[in-house]
């Protein structure tokens, strides 16, 4: 039986996964939304993303077809013996003593890895072509007198909203106005780390570094380094991820992602063992990612009145534990249900939506982002523990079932609880 439509609609800030993913979850529960997307159209740039089995999880808790478009470009490790592997751990430095890997962590699903726009593409299949307003470049948000909220956007307009969803990101200007725009939380910090993307073709790939280690996720820990590898668009791509720490600071202050030359990867990269060296001499049409997240400054909370923050724009995630966009497709499954629930039809109700999903999501994703620093150091040997492998893998060990076994449907049962205690 079809749910009874709400008398309310969600505006959502944003038109990347989150606010897809969000908008198609709420559409299923018979919700009305609107999209408004600072840029011209959705956006088939980026690089590659893995998707955890939590993640997984999630997509099917939004909606089955969530999950379909994910499947329909995904894959994981070609090797029939290492589809449940995340990654194998070799030693990357010049001099290690040995060409095997140190240990491999594994997981039910393994590695799924996609390229981030093919999974977009898939996903706005899902929507209503009238369903998303782009150009729409967010300045302000204000309460009305009749409880109604106005939002101003850059080209003068001004539209009325029963309720806010910032889904816009890392920069987000829905934080800013939610936690105050002299609030520490309001801007990502950088972490001293940033990334080389790259990408080579498979038979490329193959001839570099053997079928082994082009097929199937590696990643090659170092000092102040690391990289890693995995195949994306059905194996026909190989996905390289070059990360490196600096003291110094990011060189801009409004771009997060400037081109690079091939000089500068193998710059920083030296000291590095010969095959590593290889991969990165044929990477191709690279870029260096400044690392950002919000670990130095959480933000205190992810809604205020009928404003709500969700994915990086409530607790943006440096990358290395792969769990960035898992998160946010959590955070729309719970929301979405949140909002389905029979008690919620307007107004005072949406608040207390807001403040359940707050309440019951905001330790689980900030203690992801302070846990994903964390590795960024272990791989990179900045930590007590230095290059004690044996202790690497144990903690990697201890940590990564509390992202990967989250069970989304308890996860929106205690919301349900929470919103029937406000």
């Amino acid at each position: 039986m079809a749910q009874e439509q709400k008398d309310f609609q969600i505006t959502i800030i944003g038109g990347g996964i989150a606010g897809i993913v969000l908008a198609i979850s709420l559409l299923r529960r018979n919700i009305p939304c609107i999209i408004y997307e600072k840029a011209h159209a959705f956006s088939d740039i980026g690089a590659g993303l893995g998707i955890s089995p939590n993640a997984q999880d999630a997509m099917a808790a939004c909606d089955p077809s969530v999950h379909e478009a994910f499947k329909n470009v995904a894959n994981g490790n070609t090797w029939e013996s290492k589809k449940s592997f995340l990654f194998e751990f070799l030693d990357g430095m010049d001099g290690a003593t040995t060409d095997s890997p140190l240990f491999h962590i594994e997981n039910r699903t393994g590695l799924q890895g996609c390229h981030r726009g093919a999974f977009v593409n898939e996903l706005i299949k899902l929507l209503p072509s009238d369903l998303v307003q782009f150009n729409k470049q967010l300045q302000t948000v204000e309460e009305n007198r009749s409880g109604g909220i106005l939002l101003t956007f850059q080209d003068g307009t001004i539209e009325e909203a029963d309720a806010v969803v910032g889904c816009d990101g890392i920069k987000s200007k829905v934080r800013e106005i939610l936690v105050g725009a002299d609030h520490p939380s309001s801007k990502c910090s950088y972490t001293h780390k940033y990334a080389y993307r790259g990408m080579i073709p498979m038979p490329q790939a193959v001839e570099v570094l053997g079928e082994e280690r082009a097929l199937n996720a590696t990643m090659w820990l170092g000092k102040d380094k690391h990289l890693l590898s995995y195949p994306v668009a059905h194996g026909a791509i190989l996905n390289v991820v070059a990360y490196c720490s600096s003291s110094d600071d990011w060189p801009s202050e409004s771009q997060l992602v400037l081109p690079a030359t091939k000089e500068d990867l193998l710059r920083d990269f030296e000291g590095f063992r010969p095959s590593v060296l290889r991969i990165l001499d044929n990477t191709d049409k690279l870029d260096r990612w400044a690392i950002v997240d919000l670990g130095e400054n959480p933000v205190p909370t992810f809604a205020t009145g009928r404003v709500c923050i969700i994915g990086d724009a409530a607790h943006a995630s440096s990358p290395h534990h792969g769990a960035g966009a898992g998160l946010c497709i959590e955070d729309s499954a719970v929301l979405a249900c949140i909002l389905a629930h029979d008690t919620v039809q307007g107004g005072a109700d949406i608040e207390a939506a807001f403040s359940a999903f707050d309440r019951s999501r905001r330790e689980r994703a900030q203690w992801v982002v302070q846990k994903s620093r964390r590795a960024g150091q272990l791989f990179e040997r900045q930590t007590e523990i230095d290059s004690d492998f044996d202790k690497i893998y144990k903690e990697l060990e201890e940590t990564l079932p509390t992202i990967w076994d989250y069970d989304i449907e308890e996860a929106i049962k205690i919301a349900s609880i929470e919103l029937d205690k406000a």
